[in-house]
């Protein structure tokens, strides 16, 4: 009844059931349920009873409702933020490429509408050493136009001697990079995709 009517609010319950219920009756129909309402918080809950439900009807279920969510997919927005274009472009660059790496789809348009910002780059030279710090942030929209995550994450760059200025930007990207890779673990945990 509950996947029928669309009830997201009955998603909880039927993730505990098809965990935890004895029953492989009604982990068959929690799953179907699931499956129906179509909630991706429910993909985790999917994907381990898919792997090792001991009744191959609910593994089955569960692989058939997994199909119907479909993988998660993204669009990236122009990165906001401090910084120059090019910094900007870097982030949204390193955000892709880390989703592209983890097996997520990356439209022009549609899916989950991520929203880079580089909220701050400090290069500091002192005691003969370069550091190059850097901070951004990444908000996530569902399809309904919810927010489905808000993260935030940081780098350092520690090299010996000064970095000339025309080469901070190329330290600077490589800086981005580990905060993209920082930002999307998040994300993937936050989403439920591990």
């Amino acid at each position: 009844m509950l996947g029928q009517r669309g009830a997201v609010e009955g998603v909880p319950a039927l993730r505990e059931a098809v965990a935890r219920d004895d029953a492989s009756a009604v982990r068959l129909a929690a799953v179907t349920a699931l499956g129906k309402i179509g909630d991706r918080s429910a993909r985790p809950t999917l994907k381990a009873a898919a792997e090792a439900d001991p009744d191959d009807s609910v593994r089955r279920a569960a692989q058939k409702a997994l199909a119907a969510l479909g993988p998660l997919a993204f669009s990236i927005e122009e990165a906001r933020g401090s910084g120059t274009g090019a910094a900007r472009d870097a982030l949204r660059h390193a955000i892709a490429g880390q989703l592209r790496g983890r097996g997520y789809a990356v439209l022009d348009r549609g899916g989950v509408v991520l929203k880079p910002s580089v909220l701050r780059i400090d290069v500091e030279t002192k005691g003969g050493k370069t550091t190059i710090a850097v901070k951004a942030a990444l908000v996530a929209v569902d399809d309904d136009g919810k927010m489905a995550a808000m993260l935030e994450s940081g780098a350092k760059l520690s090299a010996a001697g000064v970095i000339p200025d025309a080469k901070v930007p190329g330290y600077a990207a490589k800086v981005l990079e580990a905060a993209a890779r920082t930002l999307c673990e998040d994300l993937a945990a936050k989403l439920g995709e591990r």
